[in-house]
């Protein structure tokens, strides 16, 4: 591959890159997360009563995702 070439990758990557916002990624993530949950507690018939427990503990987990790892919310240095 040519220097030029290369050049060209990689600007093409840190394009994509910079493209998507990390908190929109979360935000993406999380909502993953509660339809998998959802999901599972039909699949393994929870009481509904417990449900809610789960959907409870699933939105404090949720909010403390943010809040306690920032980390998530910057965007990642590239080792290119």
């Amino acid at each position: 591959m040519t220097s030029h070439n290369k050049r060209e990758a990689r600007k093409l990557r840190s394009q994509t890159r910079s493209e998507h916002d990390p908190k929109e990624m979360l935000d993406v993530l999380l909502a993953l997360d509660r339809m998998m949950v959802e999901v599972s507690m039909r699949l393994y018939k929870v009481p509904r009563r417990e449900r809610f427990t789960m959907r409870a503990q699933n939105r404090r987990l949720h909010d403390a995702v943010p809040q306690r790892l920032p980390r998530l919310l910057k965007p990642s240095r590239s080792q290119f």
